[in-house]
């Protein structure tokens, strides 16, 4: 990616870094406001451009939204991407990485879970997200299929169990934000309440729970479990 930025020319790497903030900076003002609640004037004011610079870029704020959604998927796809790869490892090795790096990411930006919730139902409707979930799916799905017993390959089964992981990390984070009290907290400050170490820890006690509801129930569906 990076090679790729320093072949484009120095106007196209302006046009993108610009573009760039933009995104960034409706991020920001979707995870306060909300998708009703914000308007192209914040996004513009918290990105330091005038207004009329955002339709350089985007057509309408239904347009900005998508791509910050889009942005928001793609993260947890290339995390999903790097922990369930490696073909050296075993299912639970794959899955315990996965849900480690998913947990240590939406702690650390809470933000991201916030506005997800919040707009779920707008997400349903984005083309990008009709794309990026299916493939956030068969990525987890493929350590089930190399290890799911044959009578368990059929009907999507490996599918499932990946759906219901991703609601299980989700559920986790959740119920660990109301246990510290944070489950309104979504301004600008929420990053900055825990510290390096309690996410650790969070995230170790999440891991434990996982393990013990996850694969006890699922390691008994897969040939280790014969």
């Amino acid at each position: 990616m990076e090679n790729n930025i320093q072949q484009l020319s120095r106007k196209e790497r302006e046009r993108l870094f610009k573009r760039q903030e933009i995104i960034q900076a409706a991020r920001q003002v979707f995870t306060l406001r909300g998708f009703n609640a914000a308007t192209l004037d914040e996004i513009a004011e918290r990105a330091e451009f005038g207004k009329g610079t955002l339709y350089n870029y985007f057509q309408s704020k239904d347009e900005i939204f998508e791509t910050v959604l889009a942005d928001i998927f793609e993260e947890f796809v290339a995390i999903a991407a790097e922990a369930c790869s490696d073909p050296g490892k075993d299912l639970e090795e794959s899955y315990t990485s996965f849900a480690a790096k998913l947990l240590r990411h939406l702690f650390e930006n809470h933000g991201i879970y916030y506005l997800l919730m919040r707009e779920i139902h707008k997400m349903e409707q984005q083309s990008h997200f009709a794309t990026l979930f299916p493939n956030l799916l068969m990525l987890l799905a493929e350590p089930l299929k190399q290890n799911l017993r044959e009578e368990y390959l059929e009907n999507n089964a490996a599918e499932q169990l990946g759906f219901m992981l991703i609601t299980m990390i989700l559920s986790l984070f959740r119920s660990s934000l109301h246990i510290l009290g944070l489950t309104h907290c979504h301004d600008e400050k929420t990053n900055l309440v825990l510290s390096k170490e309690e996410i650790e820890n969070q995230i170790e006690r999440n891991l434990t729970m996982m393990q013990q509801v996850y694969f006890n129930g699922v390691l008994s569906m897969t040939k280790k479990g014969n």
